[in-house]
């Protein structure tokens, strides 16, 4: 139901502005201020929003709204306690409703005539884009396919160069296992070296000795372009401090003669670990020999 305060706002039409005349001259004429029917009240609102709403989309059905309004006002304006003027109020609500109801299919019929032409236009210009881009598409595969034998061809020559590597790594390993220790585990192939054979007690220098065999080994690990870590250990003999800095003097002296052999720099690193990881029992002569080592981790290729 509509609030009387909007429908005072709105304009009557002059049947029922006429009628509504007569009722005010008839009512003060009573010396009274009599109401007009809920049911009169509510046909007026109904009528006046559809006037205003939809009135120019279907007029017909609100004249003949507006025709029952003025027919309804008129019998409570000749007697107002008659049965009829309900029932003309309520054949006038029913009209507006009518109104107002054909108009909004009305509206909808025309809202969707318009959406399904713009659905015939999109189609046809999707159409046209998807026959452009099945252009583009077929270009794309034939250029995709090109390029799929090139990465083929690659991919062959990659193995390939794979294949070459592992065998020159084959023989670099057959080689360096003429001159030092080399085992694998976890970390890749170790190739470990006793200090004794590469330093004097106690000091980073390398013995001549040392650097024939370290020519060797660079000879044999040149080119291959795996990360290669220089591990310095010490047995547990003296401060650990002390230890680890010697461990780390050494290793550091390894890497910078593989690097000047030709090993690139930024494959090789150095660690000293001191008395860390012993390889045999400290107690004994021969344990603490075997750990002062300096140990060359080749890591295998990802």
């Amino acid at each position: 139901m509509r609030t009387t305060d909007r429908t005072a706002s709105r304009a009557l039409s002059m049947p029922a502005l006429t009628c509504l005349a007569g009722l005010a001259c008839a009512a003060a004429a009573c010396g009274g201020t009599r109401l007009p029917p809920r049911e009169l009240t509510e046909a007026r609102e109904e009528f006046y929003h559809a006037r205003d709403t939809v009135g120019s989309i279907d007029p017909t059905h609100v004249h003949e709204a507006d025709l029952a309004l003025t027919n309804a006002e008129s019998a409570w304006q000749r007697d107002p306690d008659s049965p009829s003027t309900i029932d003309l109020a309520i054949v006038a609500l029913r009209k507006a409703q009518i109104a107002e109801a054909e108009a909004q299919a009305a509206l909808a019929f025309k809202r969707a005539e318009i959406a399904r032409r713009e659905t015939r236009d999109l189609a046809q210009l999707q159409l046209q884009s998807a026959q452009g881009q099945l252009g583009r598409t077929e270009r794309q595969l034939d250029d995709t396919q090109t390029q799929l034998r090139r990465q083929q061809q690659e991919s062959a020559s990659q193995r390939q160069q794979l294949v070459d590597t592992e065998a020159r790594l084959k023989d670099a390993r057959t080689s360096i296992a003429r001159i030092a220790a080399v085992k694998d585990d976890e970390r890749g192939m170790v190739i470990t070296l006793q200090s004794e054979l590469l330093f004097k007690t106690g000091k980073s220098d390398l013995k001549a000795a040392a650097m024939a065999k370290l020519d060797q080994i660079a000879e044999a690990l040149k080119g291959k372009e795996q990360v290669i870590h220089v591990l310095g250990y010490t047995d547990d003999v003296g401060t650990r401090e002390n230890n680890v800095d010697l461990s780390q003097r050494r290793a550091s002296a390894v890497r910078d003669y593989l690097v000047g052999k030709g090993i690139p720099q930024d494959l090789v690193r150095a660690e000293g670990r001191g008395p860390d990881n012993p390889a045999s029992d400290n107690t004994s002569m021969e344990g603490r020999a075997a750990n002062r080592r300096v140990e060359i981790v080749v890591e295998p290729k990802k």
